[in-house]
């Protein structure tokens, strides 16, 4: 047997393990000594596209759109100056130019995390008139359906601007290969969203990281080709490649697609790791991560859930295999997200998740839901639908996934997990299932340090 310390909730937690059981953790990459230089040279010569000075004149209208925190604002403190120092060159004053929080459906940033996100100088500039979070729900633009079928409709601002600058982070997603260019659906209406974010994602060919045939992918360039034709005019994208501290590696400026390939070639050097695959995965998930806390049990899930949903060649959890997470869940919902607990509720007279859409409608329109996005920071009411789309592959793909530690166990079972107290009482559970010789793969870190694509033998 060996021990190893897995982050858990808000501390470690020591297990021990079997002795050839496969540890992953993703080496940090090197990064770039000067970044604010690899940042000018990417702009200097961008790929697909000519560079800024080229598509913009004296007096034009810009649009700087950004991920939004939690991302690094690092990235953003030096890319952003950079921009303003070019566009000014080109007779754009930073007047014309508004900087957007490209949140989609996430809740609005609040003053203090803008600040935090771009720093003061920047915040000091622009804020509140020219520094806005998008809103999903109001002053749209419908653009068309793409080639494959999703309504298009996206903030004014791109169709309104001359050009529309958008700058993304490059890092392994579990229903798309890697995030970055095309689409940027932080921009798109709610309705917009709905349309690649339900059944698209639960699509059993969205629940691997092969971004050149995946299902949700090959959609999100749709999309982008079609704002471009309702438009009119190329979105030019500024991605990175940060490491856990929100430092750079790697930056790239041009157009979707062509970006994509040279992007993501160094991606999959810096994220991709060779792991065999398991008959029972082992992990830890944080208390607070992206959307939340985990008190919520659809957060709960959706952290479980988002590793073994990454992979390469065959899935990192073999069919009929264990997944036991270690965290905490009370049971409890966050007022930043209102509408969960009415979501799952619905979700429990269902018999499959994609009978949930015939409640999108109402969700995507009720008024005190709306309020508290618009107003009160909190997640749009239709979030928690992409939520348990995504989550419900694993689901199904496994025999059983355990959620061990300080956990109330009604909430986990409704949405289809086992609570255990104990990663011992998880363990034995999991060789009632694979036997007593199990093949282990355990992510210590995957939540606290580098996400990782698995390339699974």
């Amino acid at each position: 047997m060996q021990n190893v310390n897995v982050d858990c909730g808000t501390t470690q937690l020591e297990i021990s393990v079997p002795g050839d059981a496969t540890v992953l953790r993703c080496p940090e990459p090197p990064v770039l000594d000067d970044p604010a230089a690899a940042v000018r040279a990417a702009l200097a010569d961008p790929i697909g596209i000519g560079p800024i000075r080229s598509l913009v004149s004296p007096g034009n209208k810009v649009t700087i759109a950004f991920d939004a925190p939690p991302r690094s604002g690092k990235p953003r403190q030096i890319i952003i100056p950079i921009l303003l120092e070019e566009l000014t060159r080109c007779g754009v004053p930073e007047e014309n130019v508004t900087l957007v929080c490209a949140g989609g459906t996430h809740g609005k940033i609040p003053p203090a995390g803008l600040l935090d996100c771009l720093g003061h100088d920047l915040f000091r500039r622009f804020w509140p008139d020219r520094l806005i979070n998008h809103d999903c729900s109001q002053d749209l633009v419908y653009l068309g359906r793409s080639s494959r079928g999703d309504y298009v409709e996206y903030n004014r601002l791109l169709v309104d601007s001359d050009l529309t600058i958008y700058l993304g982070t490059i890092f392994p997603l579990n229903w798309g290969g890697f995030t970055g260019t095309g689409a940027v659906i932080g921009l798109g209406s709610a309705r917009s969203i709905a349309s690649h974010h339900t059944e698209v994602i639960a699509n059993r060919h969205s629940a691997h990281g092969d971004h050149r045939t995946q299902h949700y992918r090959l959609h999100k360039e749709a999309i982008n080709a079609q704002i471009e034709k309702g438009t009119g005019k190329p979105i030019f994208y500024v991605d990175v490649i940060t490491n856990s501290t929100g430092d750079i590696p790697a930056v790239f400026a041009g157009h979707s697609p062509e970006i994509n390939e040279p992007a993501w070639g160094v991606a999959e050097k810096l994220f991709r790791v060779n792991t065999p695959q398991a008959d029972v995965l082992i992990m830890g998930i944080p208390y607070q991560a992206v959307y939340g806390s985990t008190d919520n049990p659809l957060l709960a899930m959706t952290y479980i859930t988002t590793p073994p949903r990454t992979w390469l060649n065959k899935p990192l959890v073999r069919k009929g295999g264990v997944v036991i997470a270690l965290g905490r869940s009370n049971g409890e919902y966050s007022s930043l997200r209102p509408s969960d607990a009415e979501v799952l509720e619905r979700y429990q007279n269902c018999f499959r998740v994609q009978e949930l859409s015939k409640h999108i409608e109402e969700f995507l329109t009720r008024p005190d839901y709306l309020y508290k996005y618009q107003h009160c920071n909190a997640y749009h009411p239709i979030h928690p639908f992409w939520l348990l789309y995504e989550n419900q592959w694993l689901i199904e793909h496994a025999s059983k996934v355990i959620m061990a530690g300080e956990v109330a166990p009604g909430p986990l079972r409704s949405l289809g997990l086992v609570p255990s107290n104990s990663f011992a009482s998880a363990w034995q559970m999991a060789k009632e299932v694979v036997g007593d010789n199990p093949r282990v793969v355990v992510l210590p870190h995957y939540w606290t340090h580098l996400k990782m694509q698995f390339l699974v033998e």
